[in-house]
């Protein structure tokens, strides 16, 4: 049994250093996590944070290995363990929690069964009582109809209410540490919100101590007491979070909190000057309308008579929960979808009512950037032939000259070398495939655009990066712009007007400033309620 002789430090590493063979990938990292103290460790994609929550329970991934310092559990060298001591360390002293809960359960068994399996494990119960043990715990994590959901298979359950099982689970060993790796990574606001309340809470009632792993300062200046800023595998930065947001020591530090600040929200027409009334908006939406039928007979109303307008030269930011609706709107605009009734106006014209012929030529100027570009880019097609590959509906391109030169000018406009105009999707990162997608739905000139969560899950700098990006090209090419978010952040910076949606319908409309000094729906609220602003916590 693992006892805790350390009464000052529940973890702590001393110049903890990890290598994948020669490649060393944590160097010489030094840590310590006090009881009942929250601690946030925060950097970019390849800085090592996932390293370093597998190191501390020395379950390396790979070829990976400790190759210097150590790692205290309880003043308890975890290298010097035996096989049954890190099984008992694992789950029982110090838990995990990782992003993507769903991939951590089995498909194939009720979440309450294997919350149960959990239960008698540790707490040797009889398996009616693990079973009513597990419905109590459920309810204690915020699960809703806790005896219904304990019957429900993962893929039954939302990603929040997933989250909660993970939770439940990490939890009933009752450990004395809890690394929360992105646990919250591409949830809902409110869903993140209520998964960090709930988890943080839980480990200040028992006293025990909390490692958030992340890449949004949203969340360390809400939750943690200190924070560590990692980079290329090393510590740049740390102490207390108050200090690190009112003045960060190192330069890099500096550029993560100029980041993650929101830019100042764009001017309005009437701040240019511009009589509202008198410009004919590039695109509107007249009471659309998609439902989807299901295989028993119900009706899913994804959108719900949905009216709006966009000006040239604006955006739109259509916010709200997932399964709100607000992606089956933007596949309507451009037609991917179907659309039950309503009306898609673009300059005036209803593209609904033209056959796929007739909507060809107008293709080019109504584009989507999608989600996930990854999926979206075919991975056989170098850059310059997915830039290049929409122009055939461009008649202002003669030749092959023509297309490498729109192809070269859509990668400078997106702030792309031209040297990758050669290279393929996966050698790309995530910011330099956001990036192409952009450029290849911009590489006709388009008056309109739907950006689908253009900055979901991206790093602190390179979000920043994108948002400045959609802003000058909305600026240098007057384009009329959706964007469709759960960031509201991103929001604040991007967008002069906002849409708000829930259960297929717009519950709130107007101006940003108007609706997030002053929201008049009781769902705008608690959706605004969830917002992370950095600000706030550093005034």
């Amino acid at each position: 049994m693992i006892q805790m002789r350390s009464k000052s430090a529940l973890l702590e590493t001393q110049a903890l250093s990890v290598n994948f063979g020669k490649k060393l990938v944590l160097d010489q990292i030094t840590l310590r996590l006090s009881p009942d103290e929250v601690l946030g460790v925060v950097g970019e994609t390849g800085a090592g944070k996932s390293v370093l929550a597998r190191a501390l329970i020395n379950l390396v991934p790979g070829k990976g290995y400790i190759s210097g310092g150590r790692v205290l559990v309880g003043g308890q060298d975890v290298q010097e363990m035996s096989s049954e001591a890190l099984r008992q360390l694992r789950g029982g002293v110090v838990s995990l929690i990782g992003t993507d809960a769903k991939s951590l359960l089995d498909p194939v068994r009720p979440v309450g069964e294997q919350v149960a399996d959990v239960l008698r494990a540790h707490r040797g119960l009889s398996a009616s009582e693990a079973r009513l043990e597990a419905i109590d715990l459920f309810a204690k994590v915020g699960i809703v109809d806790p005896e219904k959901r304990a019957e429900a298979y993962p893929h039954q359950l939302s990603g929040g209410m997933a989250q909660r099982v993970i939770i439940a689970m990490a939890l009933i060993p009752e450990p004395k540490v809890i690394l929360a790796d992105d646990a919250t990574l591409g949830l809902d606001a409110t869903i993140q919100l209520q998964v960090l309340d709930l988890l943080v809470e839980r480990c200040r009632e028992a006293g025990m101590g909390a490692v958030i792993i992340t890449h949004d300062l949203g969340i360390v200046a809400r939750y943690c007491d200190r924070v560590a800023i990692m980079r290329e595998g090393r510590i740049i930065e740390e102490g207390s979070t108050r200090a690190f947001l009112k003045a960060p020591s190192t330069p890099y530090g500096r550029e993560l909190l100029d980041s993650a600040r929101v830019r100042p929200a764009p001017m309005a027409r009437a701040e240019h000057g511009i009589d509202i009334g008198s410009v004919r908006p590039m695109l509107e939406i007249r009471n659309l309308v998609k439902h989807f039928p299901t295989p028993s007979g119900h009706v899913v109303k994804a959108v719900d008579d949905v009216s709006f307008q966009v000006p040239r030269g604006e955006t739109l930011a259509l916010v709200g929960e997932s399964g709100s609706g607000k992606t089956t709107v933007g596949q309507c605009l451009v037609r991917l979808l179907g659309s039950n009734s309503g009306s898609v106006l673009f300059d005036g014209t209803d593209v609904l009512t033209l056959s796929d012929k007739e909507f060809r030529p107008l293709r080019r100027n109504i584009q989507m950037v999608f989600q996930e570009p990854y999926v979206a880019l075919n991975p056989r097609w170098t850059v310059e032939r997915l830039i290049g590959e929409p122009l055939a509906l461009d008649p202002t391109i003669q030749s092959r000259t023509d297309r490498r030169a729109r192809v070269m000018e859509m990668l400078d406009r997106v702030r792309l070398p031209s040297k990758l105009a050669q290279e393929y999707p996966h050698a790309l990162t995530a910011g330099e495939q956001k990036r192409v997608g952009m450029a290849r739905a911009l590489a006709t000139r388009p008056g309109f655009v739907v950006f689908d969560e253009p900055t979901t899950a991206l790093d602190i700098r390179v979000r920043a990066q994108i948002i400045d990006l959609v802003r000058d090209l909305q600026q240098e090419m007057q384009l009329a712009t959706l964007f469709i978010t759960h960031d509201l952040n991103s929001v604040r910076s991007l967008a002069h007007n906002v849409a708000v949606m829930r259960h297929g319908k717009i519950v709130e409309i107007g101006e940003t400033e108007r609706i997030f000094a002053s929201p008049n729906h009781d769902y705008t609220r608690m959706l605004l309620g969830a917002e992370l602003p950095i600000e706030e916590f550093a005034a």
